[in-house]
């Protein structure tokens, strides 16, 4: 076992010695037209409306209706879905929501707003074919999603720069997004800290 753990460590050193000079980050764009916005608004929806129709043919075959879809928006309430259900599912929803916009080059509190705004277009206009708005989807889905999403990136970041490929693949587990075309993820020359600054240093000892 220790072996392994010494010749896993010897392949990890490259990488870790390659990624001080540079890093994977996020690459924040300048400024994001009002089209594309709505272009990027509206293919998340699209996806949202597929995935919903894929995943809930029996639930919408037994209580779909266009009724409920007309009257269903003006009576959000509390559901009663379990907790399992209403925060980890709805958090792993939302994370997909926040990591997409920020694919698009979005800023964290952009991406934050965005996937509020995606979670209600879901609540408002999709899920209500079924069931009525939920008060605690509405807000568990992006606060949390954003939290577990921000957490998630930082870990596709650190992951993406060791740059070894089985590195590289956690860095795509953890955030799919990265391997969309134009997602605004790339290698960046890591800033040269100053000696002179004032910092502080940790330092741990291994048993």
């Amino acid at each position: 076992m220790r072996r392994w753990a010494a010749l896993a460590l010897l392949c990890l050193l490259p990488a870790l010695a390659l990624g001080a000079e540079r890093r994977y980050a996020h690459i924040e764009k300048a400024e994001i037209s009002g089209l594309e916005r709505a272009e990027n608004f509206g293919i998340l929806y699209g996806a949202q409306w597929g995935t919903y129709l894929l995943t809930q043919r029996e639930t919408i075959r037994e209580r779909g209706s266009f009724e409920n879809w007309h009257k269903n928006p003006a009576r959000p309430h509390f559901d009663f879905d379990g907790l399992s259900f209403n925060l980890i599912g709805h958090s792993i929803v939302g994370q997909f929501y926040y990591q997409y916009y920020r694919s698009r080059g979005y800023g964290e509190a952009a991406a934050f707003l965005w996937s509020v705004f995606s979670s209600s277009a879901f609540e408002f206009t999709i899920e209500t074919t079924t069931e009525r708005p939920s008060f605690q989807d509405l807000y568990q889905t992006p606060v949390f999603g954003s939290l577990v999403g921000m957490g998630f990136e930082r870990l596709s970041l650190f992951f993406h720069s060791q740059e070894i490929w089985p590195a590289r693949v956690l860095g795509y587990l953890f955030n799919p997004f990265s391997l969309l075309p134009g997602s605004h993820y790339g290698f960046t020359a890591a800033p040269v800290p100053n000696p002179k600054a004032p910092g502080v240093a940790l330092l741990w000892r291994l048993p």
